[in-house]
């Protein structure tokens, strides 16, 4: 028989199973000592336990039970677990704006699993619009499934291929703005990876999510799709990469982040995401859009106007991302010196520091034509690497500091402009430009908090 059918059982649970002739969701019935429960037998995650038979029963709950122990075991029955979204014919309304919804995995479209007790990947696009059909009151919505899984599993051919949609909708559709639905975990490396790929967007483009699955009654995903939506949709949008998700832990507001200054903060609160070293661009609360950013902190390139749409969907994979920590050996770098690596980001200490003993390694790597680029592991604040000796001789090896650009902003930064430029000074020279808000001008002190 199929090993599939006793998924996660080993050892003497296994034996168990097949000596009983039971296999993972088959409905049984155990008593012992004149009482009785009923339930279907779990598969179970390969790391748990194996002293236990999962038993999920009638009312919801799961139970384990031993099976050393005396029971008297009979079988009832066999459970297919099924999952479907009732389709929703929703009337759209030709006199709103047109805006696409991308589906790009994550937990906004998944489920709980309420035979494991996990998060599987469920919902597409579409029935995510069948279960939130007030959307329609917003936008003609068109969904799209680019790709469906979670966010620790996108590379930079899913950048290209989110990239590759929405030139056609540029080109074909001419939306009022688009929204990605994306898994939380990596959502600032995309938006930071389609901001520096698109130049002078001709919309908006939202990215959202969730911490929570759509099908738990404490899911943020309505709160969030609906409210990117709102925005995607409305005149008063700024035509860029944002991401929007949860300002408060209730349902009172979404904040609305610029796509090179967001990081993800918490793992599982509904108010993760924060504007690191400056303000957000605003919130939207109770339908209306409120705007915050001072003009000193725009990007360059955004204060251009009437310029044309330009999309490049070229990023250099040999790009690395280090963090340095106490002991660090030299040998990371070399290896990734004989591996051929483009680039690598440091995540320094304080101002932007690594330990001495670093150092000759860091300049074998820029003699070789790497080019090394230090942030800062504290978040808030500035790189400076002429007030210590480490720092000044980093910078008198060629390492160029980031400002305040965050890490994993740095490297996508970096691969973009090593896919896009061949001149490694000209690489350099933008890597200290503020191209799209990026860097900040200034930090407020109240922002750190």
């Amino acid at each position: 028989m199929s090993e599939e059918k006793y998924t996660g059982y080993r050892g003497s649970t296994l034996d168990w199973l097949k000596n009983q002739g039971l296999k993972v969701w088959d409905e049984i019935e155990v008593t012992k000592a004149g009482s009785s429960l009923k339930g279907v037998i779990l598969p179970r995650n390969e790391l748990a336990e194996t002293d236990f038979i999962s038993l999920k029963l009638s009312t919801g709950y799961n139970i384990g039970f031993n099976p050393r122990e005396t029971y008297r075991i009979k079988k009832i029955g066999r459970f297919e677990g099924r999952y479907h979204v009732p389709k929703v014919n929703v009337t759209q309304k030709p006199e709103l704006p047109f805006v696409p919804i991308l589906g790009c995995g994550g937990t906004i479209a998944s489920r709980l699993d309420y035979q494991t007790g996990g998060t599987i990947p469920a919902l597409t696009p579409e029935e995510l619009f069948s279960s939130f059909p007030e959307i329609a009151e917003l936008a003609r919505v068109e969904t799209r499934l680019l790709f469906d899984i979670f966010s620790e599993n996108i590379t930079f051919k899913h950048y290209i291929k989110i990239l590759t949609e929405i030139e056609h909708l540029i080109q074909n559709k001419t939306p009022q703005g688009i929204v990605l639905t994306h898994g939380t975990d990596t959502m600032a490396f995309t938006a930071a990876a389609l901001s520096f790929s698109i130049t002078n967007p001709p919309f908006p483009i939202v990215i959202t999510g969730s911490q929570r699955s759509s099908d738990r009654p404490s899911s943020d995903a309505f709160f969030n799709l609906y409210n990117s939506v709102l925005y995607a949709a409305s005149p008063q949008a700024k035509k860029e990469v944002v991401v929007v998700m949860h300002e408060k832990s209730s349902d009172t507001s979404c904040t609305i982040h610029r796509g090179t200054r967001v990081r993800k903060m918490h793992s599982s609160r509904r108010d993760t995401f924060k504007s690191i070293g400056g303000s957000p661009l605003g919130r939207i609360t109770e339908g209306k859009i409120i705007y915050e950013m001072e003009e000193e902190n725009l990007p360059i390139k955004a204060k251009l106007k009437n310029k044309p749409v330009h999309i490049t969907k070229n990023f250099e994979e040999k790009v690395g991302l280090i963090y340095h920590y106490p002991g660090i050996q030299p040998g990371i770098l070399d290896y990734c010196i004989e591996a051929g690596f483009k680039g690598i980001v440091l995540v320094g200490t304080g101002l932007g520091h690594v330990s001495f003993n670093l150092i000759p390694t860091i300049e074998k790597a820029i003699e070789n034509e790497m080019i090394i680029v230090m942030t800062t592991q504290c978040l808030h604040g500035f790189t400076a690497l002429s007030v210590y000796e480490s720092g000044r001789r980093l910078q008198k090896a060629g390492v160029i500091h980031a400002f305040n650009i965050l890490p994993e902003i740095a490297y996508i930064k970096l691969a973009y402009l090593l896919g896009n430029y061949r001149e490694k000074e000209k690489v350099k020279e933008l890597m200290k430009q503020n191209l799209k808000g990026e860097i900040t001008i200034r930090e407020k002190y109240q922002e750190f908090h």
